[in-house]
Formats: C-alpha cells, sequence, structure tokens
C-alpha cells in the first residue's frame, strides 16, 4: 500500500498539481498538530500555512474533520508502507515474521511521534468499511508473510490468532507510545519490540491443544 491522501468524504484529485496541492494541505495539517494540537486547527489555519486560500481547502475537504481523517488514514497508509518494506520475503521462520511486523510497528511509531497522541486522541465521528478495510490490510500483510510457516503455529485457528497478535503488537505499541510520558516503563523502544516480539512468538508455538478454550 502506498502512502495515500484520501479518505472518505474527501475529493480525489486528478491531476499532478491538484494531488500536490492535497499532499501540501496535509503536511500543514501535520505541522500544526505538533506546533498548536488538534483542538486549535481551523481550516483558515491551515491554508494559512500551506499558503494556500481558504477556498482551496474546502475544495479538497468539506470540514475539519474530513481533514484530521485524512490524516489519520495518510499516518495508517505510512504503517502499511512500512510493514511492506520489512515483510518483503520469504523470511526465515515465524519469528523472523512477528519480529519483522513488531519492528515495522516500531519504526512507525516512533516515525509519527507527537503526531500520534494528537490525531488518534480525536474523536472523529464513524465512517463507513474503509476504515475496518484499512486496518484489515495491515492483517493480511502478516498472514502472507506467515502463510510459509503456518504449520508453526500450535493453536487451532492460525488465521484467527495470526490475526489477533497483529491487532495486540498494534495496540499494545499505540498504548506505549501515547503513555510513556506518563507512565515510563523503563525501556527503549528496541528493548519493547524485542520483548513483545518474543511473547508473541511464544503464545503462537506453544501447544494448548489440550487445554481447555476460554468460552
Amino acid at each position: 500500500m502506498t502512502a495515500k491522501d484520501m479518505t472518505v468524504g474527501a475529493r480525489a484529485p486528478q491531476q499532478a498539481r491538484s494531488r500536490e496541492t492535497q499532499t501540501k494541505l496535509l503536511a500543514a495539517t501535520e505541522d500544526l498538530l505538533i506546533e498548536v494540537g488538534a483542538d486549535a486547527i481551523t481550516m483558515g489555519s491551515v491554508a494559512a500555512r500551506a499558503e494556500v486560500s481558504v477556498g482551496t481547502v474546502y475544495r479538497r475537504f468539506e470540514n475539519r474533520d474530513l481533514l484530521l481523517r485524512a490524516v489519520k488514514d495518510r499516518m495508517l497508509a505510512r504503517l502499511g508502507d512500512r510493514l511492506d518494506a520489512r515483510l518483503q520475503g520469504p523470511l526465515a521462520d515465524l519469528e523472523s515474521v512477528i519480529d519483522a511486523y513488531t519492528f515495522a510497528v516500531v519504526e512507525w511509531m516512533v516515525e509519527s511521534g507527537r503526531l500520534l497522541p494528537e490525531i488518534f486522541g480525536v474523536g472523529l465521528r464513524p465512517v463507513p468499511d474503509e476504515r475496518a478495510e484499512g486496518l484489515a490490510a495491515l492483517r493480511r500483510r502478516l498472514a502472507e508473510a506467515a502463510a510459509p510457516h503456518r504449520g508453526a503455529v500450535r493453536l487451532q485457528d492460525a488465521d484467527s490468532e495470526l490475526a489477533f497478535i497483529g491487532r495486540t503488537i498494534t495496540a499494545s505499541a499505540m498504548h506505549r507510545a501515547l503513555s510513556i510520558e506518563a507512565a515510563p516503563d523503563g525501556m527503549t523502544w528496541e528493548q519493547w519490540r524485542g520483548r513483545t516480539a518474543l511473547m508473541a512468538v511464544a503464545y503462537l508455538t506453544t501447544d494448548r491443544s489440550s487445554a481447555p478454550h476460554p468460552p
């Protein structure tokens, strides 16, 4: 997945110049998110930072929510790009797949930095299935990379368990990124990555076929 600049309700740019304008608007919004926070962002402030008219912003995005949602989607697309780069295969074993997935997530967290609490803390209205599809695409990357090593997953439903691990790693990394200043854990991101990947592999490769399943 390449980094996309579009979201539900935004108008798709058809020409190179139009795409450049849209990218410029999203970059300006990201800068403002870091500098002043989501609550202070207006369509006017984005226009001023991008050095375009307010009308140009409204021609691309009908309202502020759609603009912020586009930034959020762009960030998720960057995670997809990181996964594409790290999960290029074939990878030697399941441990290598999980380590590469965790590495990509950590790279994205470090890259996103101060944007995370601003854009993911914004109370955006629910949208149709495009968001769920985007997250499902991230899980498919892990499933595809792990496919040659499914036999190493010692659980009854390998696909479901791999999806669970993908969601858990991503959610855990995001929680750490959002809470690390208030509740430091004494680890570097590299140490966190190693421990998290080890825990995930242990979960997937421990044979629990004889143990009772939770309700």
